[in-house]
């Protein structure tokens, strides 16, 4: 998926961005958090010349125990983020992430101006009185809200990728609670990095399937070892994070997985 987004000089090309958007939980000065972003921006960013941040937050009305929007609340604060998002994309802001915590909502936009912002975000604002409202710009050429704070960690990302394919196997008709054979795939720097892990995982109960020498790259040395287990959310991000956590101890990166259908 596509928008465009159009500069003010008429010479210049339209801006076209890719959408991938994902959610994940964290916490946020100690915090329970949820941040959800455009995943498709990593790889665009920092975009010329869109150097403003702005930050966009409201205070929710009945934040639940864990600082979150309530099922009643969420319809509203739907209507206002797309509002101030359709708002700010009016004036050449792109939207790229939103961040739930601690009894607030904020929603973080990158632009290539910020003239008549204020009075933009008033306009919003008026229609939605009963909440209160604070905003911010600052310079931030190289994207650091974007990549440092928002953009997930190692274990949160793979947690995306890995809710993904937990996806695509229920539309498939998987039943999670089967126990099956799981694949995961390694890289490794060195021969003797892969071996070490190797000996590791057949500890946790991983058994090697196969292994390979990669002709280019940083970590040339590939691995395919399993585990039956069932393919629930918690199992899997448990082995997952388990895998990556040996990987980075043996040099190692943590390549994804899969596994047969099961139903």
């Amino acid at each position: 998926m596509f928008k465009k987004f159009f500069n003010k000089k008429k010479e210049e090309q339209p801006l076209e961005i890719k959408h991938d958007w994902a959610s994940y939980f964290c916490r946020v000065e100690d915090k329970p958090a949820s941040i959800r972003l455009n995943l498709a921006l990593h790889d665009r960013a920092p975009i010329e010349n869109y150097k403003h941040r702005i930050w966009f937050s409201i205070k929710l009305l009945n934040p639940d125990e864990n600082g979150f929007t309530t099922r009643e609340e969420f319809p509203v604060i739907c209507s206002i983020e797309d509002a101030i998002a359709e708002a700010l994309e009016k004036i050449g802001a792109i939207f790229v992430g939103a961040l739930k915590t601690n009894g607030t909502f904020d929603m973080y936009s990158y632009s290539r101006n910020i003239e008549n912002l204020d009075e933009v975000i008033h306009g919003v604002m008026k229609n939605f009185s009963d909440y209160n409202y604070a905003t911010d710009t600052k310079e931030d050429t190289q994207w650091d809200t974007y990549f440092n704070f928002l953009y997930p960690g190692v274990y949160e990302y793979q947690t995306i990728l890995n809710q993904k394919v937990l996806i695509d196997l229920h539309k498939q008709g998987d039943n999670p609670e089967i126990e099956r054979e799981i694949d995961h795939w390694l890289y490794f720097e060195t021969e003797k990095d892969r071996d070490t892990f190797i000996l590791k995982s057949e500890t946790l109960g991983y058994k090697m399937l196969s292994k390979q020498t990669m002709k280019e790259g940083d970590h040339l040395y590939q691995l395919n070892i399993s585990k039956v287990s069932d393919a629930n959310s918690a199992t899997i991000n448990a082995n997952v994070w388990e895998l990556i956590s040996l990987a980075k101890e043996n040099n190692g990166s943590y390549d994804g997985w899969g596994c047969p259908i099961a139903g």
